[in-house]
């Protein structure tokens, strides 16, 4: 095989098939390291809510005690 012959092969097909290749691989990898970075934040965020959502029950019941002494105090 002579020189020209393989530039000719790597010029014509294989370039532009390998470079295809990889563009795809690195895509995926791409898009999978997005979907994980997503997950992790849908999870933080729900954490937070959770933990938001709690705090905001208790200052409820805080305050409906608070209202209870006050209702009885003005009886």
């Amino acid at each position: 095989m002579s020189m020209e012959m393989v530039m000719s092969l790597i010029g014509n097909g294989m370039f532009p098939i390998c470079a295809c290749i990889g563009m795809a691989i690195f895509f995926n990898k791409i898009n999978e390291n997005y979907r994980n970075d997503i997950k992790e934040l849908s999870q933080a965020h729900k954490n937070e809510t959770e933990s938001l959502t709690k705090a905001l029950s208790e200052l409820n019941l805080s305050m409906q005690r608070l209202i209870d002494k006050f209702d009885r105090k003005e009886d």
